[in-house]
């Protein structure tokens, strides 16, 4: 099983190779539109629902299509109430990030523009919501997904933008900028939806601006990854519990209550062959004493060697979705690394970094 993937999203299909999820959410609003519907409407309006959220499957496949012709992969593709969200891997170049921002809006525009032969313009001049047809709708929902989503605000595609332009213009901490810029838009907009009532356009505004946030964190912590080892920020094999494949779980329990360890990894003579989850230990431990950890395994974990730099590791565990890594010295097991350790661990640097040397001795890794 894998750690960092929801339960709530169920996969639905694969197209291209890219898995495509259904948040759960999503599944509860039709239910929710069909029960609150008029009878007579009810499945007009989840029909409507259905193919905006196919319209926002082509949007995010637009930029996963153009961001594998950059070499950039997408793990998956999740849809929720909100919207669709493509899980790029790792961060493309500002040219490869300006064409993969744009590719999604311009979806939009292509599927808007091959709407627009069958649409009822008089119905939309004069905006009489009642006299649109279904493909009005669509028309017009095109539009202003492709609109709303050029907004210079990060993380939406026209922050993505901004971001990539500055970086073109050589511009220094262009994440930086663009998320401030972001911010200050989310505040215009949350100030707008107060004074319009529009409490639904305040809660996505506030959505907008703590993503700008966390943009801004993760490029300061790709930035300073760069300037360390994987070795620098692993846990080292000396200090951790490990289990061999024959342990019991009644055994392991014995382990897993006196030890702080979220995880073990489970070794085969000197091999690691996968990680074993104290939670899952306990929750075995009543029912099932006798098994073996072997068989309460994650899939196998991805290996890197400790010499390589830490944001290697990021990409790593971006592409597979892992939550851990092996670290290997001269091909031989040396440690791990546990991507919620990484963040404290590029946390206390950061904080270190505010610091002059003189203030600097006693510090010490978390890790």
């Amino acid at each position: 099983m894998n750690q960092n993937r929801s339960s709530w999203a169920l996969q639905v299909g694969t197209v291209a190779g890219i898995p495509i999820r259904i948040h759960l959410t999503f599944l509860i609003l039709l239910l929710w539109l069909v029960i609150g519907s008029e009878s007579g409407h009810a499945v007009h309006e989840a029909i409507f629902v259905i193919l905006v959220f196919v319209c926002v499957l082509l949007h995010e496949l637009s930029h996963s299509l153009v961001a594998r012709r950059f070499a950039v992969q997408t793990r998956d593709i999740t849809l929720y109430p909100f919207g669709g969200i493509a899980s790029i891997v790792s961060q493309p170049t500002p040219k490869a990030e300006l064409f993969i921002a744009l590719a999604g809006p311009i979806s939009n525009i292509i599927i808007a523009a091959g709407l627009f032969s069958w649409v009822n313009q008089s119905a939309l001049e004069n905006q009489q919501v009642d006299a649109m047809t279904l493909i009005d709708r669509l028309f017009v929902t095109n539009v202003a997904l492709a609109l709303f989503n050029l907004i210079p605000a990060l993380p939406m595609d026209g922050g993505r933008v901004l971001r990539a332009v500055l970086h073109l213009m050589n511009v220094k901490r262009a994440t930086r900028i663009a998320a401030r810029i972001s911010q200050g838009l989310c505040l215009i907009l949350a100030a707008t939806a107060l004074y319009i009532e529009q409490p639904m356009l305040f809660v996505i505004s506030f959505i907008i601006f703590f993503g700008a946030v966390q943009e801004t964190v993760r490029s300061e912590a790709r930035g300073i990854a760069i300037a360390f080892t994987v070795a620098e920020a692993m846990i080292p094999r000396e200090r951790l519990e490990c289990f061999t494949h024959g342990t019991t779980v009644s055994k392991a329990l014995r382990t897993a209550l006196t030890s702080l360890q979220p995880l073990y990894p489970v070794l085969l003579g000197e091999k690691v062959i996968g990680i074993v989850f104290r939670e899952d230990i306990l929750e075995h431990a009543a029912t099932q004493p006798d098994e073996y950890v072997g068989g309460l395994l994650i899939e196998e974990c991805p290996s890197i060697d400790s010499t390589e730099p830490l944001s290697s590791a990021f990409t790593i565990l971006e592409e597979t979705g892992s939550s851990v890594l092996i670290v290997l010295r001269e091909g031989t097991f040396a440690g791990i690394l546990v991507h919620d350790r990484v963040s404290d661990f590029l946390l206390l640097q950061g904080i270190r970094d505010r610091y002059s040397k003189d203030d600097d001795a006693e510090w010490s890794t978390p890790l």
